[in-house]
């Protein structure tokens, strides 16, 4: 039943069926966290109350006596097909059923979950659900979740990453987690859950259309449209991450209880995935990691076999990156004489120029700035280098630097230039918000690191 979803994103007035007055309830943080956002006309309905939170409540979605198009529902799971019934007969376009106790639970629940499915599509509604956190828009402040209120005070990050995660809690505790950080900006988060009706199809369709999204990050259990899936991710101009969830049978086996998901054949999956350009991650902050560096827009790849460059204060640090770019399919770029030319003349002359570049030497002649700025320039134009990484280190003395003069011009993204920092902590943080707000990825592990620029090229 194809559509652009538009009334759930963007709806002309929202029913709020299971809102309470009552602090700390998933209702009341509903109604919270739409009234912060959302300036279209707002209906909660609880029969048991007249008034919740100043604005006049409703006894059903029937009696509400103004437009609305959305529905979001958190009751009783038993009480869900009476309230799609309300809707269908008032006309309402979608539900997003927030509340639990479906197919995620057992044969009842299943049985429960195919009736609200039969009502809605009889009625001409859309659901999105059951067993999921919602929708949010970061760019237009929307929460249409329960996720806790209070929590959104200083998290509102918008960015050009959406998510598509078939999961409830994955996109309240995670998505804290990593916006928390101040290094990512979120467009759009769909929480699709059990995916009765909406599933990740349509909201691929959707943010491959919208003009806020430029990297879509998915977590999947399953896909009953593999084939379609394959034909949307090998058309679309947007980089597309997927993190699968069952990839084993002990995984395949808790996904069923999770979000009743036959999580299917992997490893044909996963060769759909690599024949479609998919970039494939390993677990959740490897998704957003993989995400935030493509929507810095370190997508154009090479061509070349992987051939990566470091440069580094530290023989240790090299030697352990060297160890992981082996692991992770990756090769140590061979320089060209001219790179080695140019290093030379920054070097003392008893230092020879290898790769892992030892920049260290060159700090006592040229200082942190003129050291690291030069060799990142030499090897940014070496053209059989694909990749760079680059050691930092953040402290006092005369590490106390601009990290944006290290980088001035090599800003054309035309290959991945990943930072790994380690320092003073205080130093660091602030060092790593300059580089990512300038859109330098910074990265806390040099395993993970290593991972993603393997992904990457």
């Amino acid at each position: 039943m194809p559509s652009d979803l538009e009334y759930f994103f963007e709806p002309k007035g929202i029913a709020v069926v299971g809102a309470s007055p009552q602090a700390n309830s998933g209702g009341n943080h509903l109604l919270q966290n739409i009234a912060r956002g959302y300036r279209g006309p707002v209906y909660p309905v609880n029969p048991k109350h007249k008034e919740i939170m100043g604005l006049k409540g409703y006894p059903s979605v029937s009696a509400i006596d103004g437009p609305v198009d959305l529905a979001i529902v958190f009751v009783p799971a038993p009480q869900t097909p009476e309230v799609l019934r309300e809707c269908v007969s008032k006309g309402l376009k979608g539900a997003i059923l927030e509340n639990a106790g479906f197919a995620e639970v057992g044969a009842e629940g299943k049985a429960l979950q195919d009736e609200c499915t039969t009502i809605a599509r009889q009625g001409a509604l859309r659901l999105w659900g059951p067993n999921c956190m919602g929708l949010i828009d970061m760019n237009k402040r929307y929460v249409f979740s329960f996720m806790l209120p209070e929590l959104w005070d200083d998290l509102y990050a918008a960015g050009s990453i959406s998510l598509i995660v078939q999961s409830g809690l994955l996109s309240a505790g995670f998505i804290m987690s990593v916006v928390s950080r101040k290094i990512l900006g979120l467009a759009k988060v769909c929480s699709i859950g059990n995916k009765s009706d909406i599933d990740e199809i349509e909201c691929l369709e959707f943010l491959l259309r919208d003009p806020d999204t430029s990297v879509i990050a998915l977590y999947l259990e399953s896909s009953a449209q593999g084939r379609r899936f394959q034909e949307l991710a090998k058309s679309s101009i947007k980089p597309i991450v997927v993190l699968k969830g069952g990839k084993s049978d002990a995984g395949a086996r808790a996904s069923l209880s999770h979000t009743a998901s036959l999580a299917g054949n992997y490893p044909v999956f996963r060769a759909a995935l690599k024949q479609a350009g998919v970039r494939e991650a390993d677990d959740f902050f490897e998704m957003v990691d993989i995400a935030r560096c493509l929507e810095k827009g370190f997508d154009r790849r090479p061509g070349g076999p992987g051939r990566v460059a470091v440069l580094t204060y530290s023989g240790a640090s090299g030697i352990v990156t060297v160890d992981h770019l082996q692991r992770n399919g990756l090769v140590l770029a061979p320089l060209s004489p001219e790179t080695v030319e140019r290093l030379k003349k920054k070097s003392p002359p008893w230092m020879p120029v290898n790769n892992p570049v030892d920049y260290w030497p060159a700090i006592e002649k040229h200082g942190v700035v003129g050291a690291l700025k030069e060799g990142l320039s030499a090897l940014y134009a070496d053209p059989g280098v694909d990749g760079i990484i680059v050691h930092l280190f953040a402290g006092g003395g005369h590490w106390v630097l601009d990290p944006l003069q290290i980088m001035a011009g090599n800003a054309d993204h035309r290959k991945p230039v990943l930072l790994w920092i380690v320092g003073l902590k205080d130093e660091a943080e602030q060092m790593k918000r300059r580089l990512e707000g300038a859109g330098w990825p910074v990265f806390d592990e040099i395993e993970r690191l290593v991972k993603v620029m393997s992904t990457l090229l």
